[in-house]
């Protein structure tokens, strides 16, 4: 009887398969329908093919299986193109027939992810009057004359976005890239209204003046638009191809996307360098991707006189610098010089800073060079990181300067062994350095924000605890560093034991004005 029900149960689970299949779409197998593409550069190149086909229709899914891909049936009857590593892309030619493989891809536990390809914008440029004084701003003018590659190296920024024409200007810093809107190997042609990917190639050539440092063309957009999968595959391509800096002056409207954010990770777990303008639309960053990404650096724009560019730039604490935004001077696809503004130009300015420093320093990771910029970078607004400036703006000619290998170290110590103190008291650290450099001194941070020296805080018992740093600036207050651009410093948790005996203590200690939870810093 038992072996009966159980029989009886497949039949009837069978049934209700075969009948979902029939409702979704015909179930298709991904190894006898989909075509597989056995590299990430195959794979780019089919789903440009089929968007090259269907260029006037966004109705595509992108995703990636758990699972082999032998083992997989697709829910729907489309286009389909399988990467070996499992990504995905479906092209459908009706939006009921995408939306309820969609539903049914998301639900699906051998799927990790699966979202609709959606457009990608660089965020229209403003004309203005040309002005050059970008490069001379973020010091990069005379950082180019100081560096001396080393034998034959070289690096490479890869500008993924409309294109870039061959001008003279900078024609000699090309290399190949690849056209994901035509599908073929030349991306040395710009279309895109203001020469977009021109004039940003023309920002970094401007910096970099003589140096080898080359610009790869990845050419995923026409005009102001770009498909996701494009950018995806653009950004993939550029890292399997050498690029050591990916500049990316381009942002989607939406605060999570797990496709470009993979795209990201798989560049930065590559030693890759990711550099996003913050937008231009004046609204937080943590709407849009990827500004809001962790493992990329993210810039917002700031005027000539350095003052943040509150008419259009984009803000929020996922900005980590700022650079030259408005009115900058840069060549078209015509080779005219013109003048434009946006965070997309900024954007293009920290790339070539990037790439220098990954010359001059090659052995040089992302968070290396993030942490150098940050070294020299000068502080504006608040003070600390802030959501409009970020660091700051880089001065990279305090880079320039051969200095002497820095050798000194900090030990942050308390005055007990204990780092919990409890509400109303005060806890004691000491920051002893060895072999500090003359001329320098420390500066305290509690919980990012600069303290100063042998200064004494408040520590707010609501917040459970707080993180106090010490760490050696000179005398212009530059954070110094390690010659691997790890900054000399140490940092301390101190916890605050806020309970409800503490509390009744500390409010008659108030009765007597004896109250006050704080941490005392010594400098020794």
């Amino acid at each position: 009887m038992k072996k009966f029900i159980m029989k009886l149960t497949s039949l009837f689970l069978a049934v209700i398969i075969c009948f979902g299949c029939f409702a979704g779409g015909f179930s298709v197998s991904a190894e006898e329908t989909a075509d597989i593409a056995q590299s990430n550069f195959e794979f780019a190149v089919k789903t440009a093919e089929i968007i090259k086909n269907n260029e006037n229709s966004m109705l595509r899914i992108i995703g990636k299986l758990r699972s082999e891909i032998s083992d997989f049936d697709f829910p729907c009857d489309s286009d389909c193109v399988v990467s070996e590593d499992g990504r995905f892309m479906l092209q459908f030619s009706a939006e009921k027939e995408l939306e309820s493989c969609l539903k049914l891809l998301q639900n699906n536990p051998d799927v990790i992810y699966a979202e609709r390809d959606i457009p990608v914008y660089t965020g229209d440029a403003e004309e203005s009057d040309p002005l050059s004084w970008g490069v001379e701003a973020i010091e990069a003018d005379i950082y180019s004359k100081a560096i001396i590659p080393e034998g034959e190296n070289s690096v490479t920024v890869a500008i993924v976005d409309s294109g870039v024409a061959e001008i003279d200007f900078f024609k000699d810093n090309l290399v190949q890239g690849y056209d994901f809107f035509e599908n073929d190997s030349d991306a040395f042609q710009d279309t895109s209204k203001d020469s977009h990917g021109t004039f940003l190639a023309s920002i970094v050539a401007d910096c970099i003046g003589n140096l080898p440092i080359k610009i790869m063309p990845v050419r995923v957009l026409e005009n102001d638009e770009a498909f996701l999968i494009n950018v995806i595959n653009g950004i993939i391509y550029a890292v399997d191809n050498g690029a050591d800096v990916i500049n990316l002056s381009l942002c989607a409207n939406l605060m999570n996307c797990k496709s470009l954010e993979e795209a990201i990770d798989y560049a930065y777990n590559h030693g890759v360098t990711v550099v996003v303008c913050a937008g231009n639309l004046k609204s937080n960053v943590s709407f849009f991707c990827p500004s809001h990404i962790d493992n990329v650096i993210t810039v917002s724009s700031v005027n000539s006189e350095l003052v943040f560019s509150e008419s259009f730039s984009n803000f929020g604490k996922e900005i980590d610098f700022a650079a030259p935004g408005e009115y900058i001077m840069g060549y078209n696809a015509m080779g005219e010089v013109v003048g434009l503004s946006g965070t997309s130009m900024a954007t293009a300015f920290i790339s070539a800073a990037a790439s220098m420093y990954i010359l001059n320093n090659p052995m040089a990771d992302p968070e290396n060079v993030e942490s150098a910029l940050i070294s020299c970078a000068k502080d504006l607004g608040e003070e600390g990181k802030d959501d409009y400036y970020g660091w700051g703006i880089p001065k990279l000619g305090s880079m320039a300067i051969e200095a002497p290998e820095i050798t000194a170290s900090i030990k942050i110590r308390n005055n007990t062994e204990n780092k919990t103190i409890n509400y109303g008291e005060t806890l004691r650290l000491t920051a002893e350095i060895t072999d500090q450099p003359e001329g320098t001194t420390i500066w305290w941070y509690v919980d990012g924000v600069k303290k100063g020296e042998g200064s004494v805080f408040d520590v707010s018992p609501e917040s459970g605890s707080v993180e106090v740093s010490a760490k050696l600036v000179d005398s212009d207050g530059t954070i110094l560093s390690y010659k691997d651009a790890r900054e000399i410093s140490d940092s301390q948790n101190v916890s605050v034991n806020s309970g409800f005996f503490q509390k009744l203590i500390s409010f008659f200690k108030n009765l007597f004005g004896m109250n006050r939870t704080v941490v005392q810093i010594l400098t020794k």
